[in-house]
């Protein structure tokens, strides 16, 4: 019995710190979004067939819905700031990190055209394309766009009952991810089927934390067993995944059980790693694609690896993601110390810099992107 109790005290934490499972989802979630940009590349070069699967539209379900509703969760204030005071604590943040990045994609893609695939095309070396980035998202970093877009958002709507914006943001949810509503741009498209679960995080914040902590393993169990059922239907008739409401049904399904999930694995000891990198998704998220770039482009000169190797697509997918995500991490040690490249230079004497490390626990990318210290 002494024995058991000390295998279990080996693997499972006793104390885990106040909210240490949105560390876990993010985490979880970077990996994902890792894997699926490295599918792109690989796919540009005609590898990983299994990246391309009916798994797909499963697996595309809990990254982005997941990684907004976390950043909405820390915007719950900002209706009652004054828009100057939102455009210090937020708004020059992404707007800066967007724009920054943007151009240092355009000039290493100027350098290195051949190992393009990012799902731009020809635009991510356009000097045109680039300039139009603040109407015409071309760039994998739409998504600090949508921070910005969206804060603006709430903050406009900050006088307004609840459910219209929720209404409106879950007709524009329904529309873009059926395809019924198509702006011909992934950054666009992904804004306004994205945009509902920034707004939940925002309005329910509160809810969302009680809910998930208090959470039994009973219902956990459930959550997670109705989003297996709702996968499998996809899985098994992808079309369906284009009838109106399906797809938000099932981002929601993922969303829920990934975090019920979040909540009791975070206190498993061997996977401490994914909170490690959970605090780490900004860094990541901004070099990632010019690892995978990299990584993938002298493959193209061994284009029979993808058949030799045991499980095709799927094992060079795992074996890349998990070098980008390392690479990444130890790339950024030491980029961090460039801190305009992390963080808005330009501040007022009396305020105090935001640490450039980029890893602050249980903050969300959009917290270490724009956040004040002093809240």
């Amino acid at each position: 019995m002494g024995d058991t109790k000390r295998r279990v005290g080996g693997l499972i934490r006793a104390e885990v710190g106040r909210r240490e499972w949105v560390d876990f989802a993010k985490g979880a979630a970077i990996i994902l979004i890792v894997a699926y940009h490295t599918t792109l590349f690989l796919n540009s070069i005609d590898m990983a067939s299994a990246g391309t699967g009916r798994l797909k539209f499963v697996l595309e379900l809990f990254p982005m819905p997941a990684f907004f509703l976390i950043s909405g969760l820390f915007q719950s204030r900002v209706g009652s700031w004054s828009f100057a005071d939102l455009w210090r604590r937020r708004l020059r943040q992404y707007l800066y990190l967007y724009v920054l990045w943007s151009v240092i994609r355009f000039l290493f893609y100027a350098v290195a055209p051949n190992v393009r695939s990012d799902g731009a095309g020809g635009a991510a070396s356009d000097p045109l394309a680039l300039l139009l980035i603040l109407v015409w998202p071309i760039s994998s970093y739409w998504f600090i766009y949508a921070l910005f877009l969206f804060t603006v958002v709430v903050w406009l709507f900050r006088k307004a009952p609840p459910w219209v914006l929720l209404a409106l943001a879950g007709v524009l949810s329904v529309l873009s991810s059926s395809g019924l509503l198509d702006a011909r741009n992934v950054g666009i498209n992904r804004m306004t089927e994205y945009l509902l679960f920034f707004v939940i995080g925002a309005y329910f914040h509160r809810r969302i934390y009680d809910t998930v902590e208090k959470v039994r393993p009973r219902s956990a169990i459930a959550i997670v067993l109705g989003f297996i059922a709702i996968s499998a239907v996809i899985v098994i008739v992808p079309a369906v995944i284009r009838i109106p409401g399906v797809a938000l049904v099932g981002q929601v399904a993922a969303v829920s059980a990934g975090f019920a999930l979040a909540f009791y694995l975070v206190r498993l000891r061997p996977l401490s790693w994914i909170n490690y990198i959970g605090v780490r998704t900004l860094n990541i998220y901004l070099v990632h694609i010019y690892v995978i770039a990299l990584l993938v482009a002298p493959l193209a000169l061994f284009p029979q690896l993808d058949a030799i190797l045991p499980g095709r697509g799927l094992i060079l997918i795992t074996l890349l993601t998990t070098a980008v995500i390392l690479l990444s991490i130890v790339i950024t040690r030491y980029l961090t110390r460039i801190s305009w490249l992390f963080v808005y230079p330009f501040r007022s004497r009396t305020k105090p810099a935001v640490p450039a490390d980029g890893a602050r626990p249980t903050r969300t990318p959009a917290e270490q992107v724009g956040d004040d210290p002093r809240g």
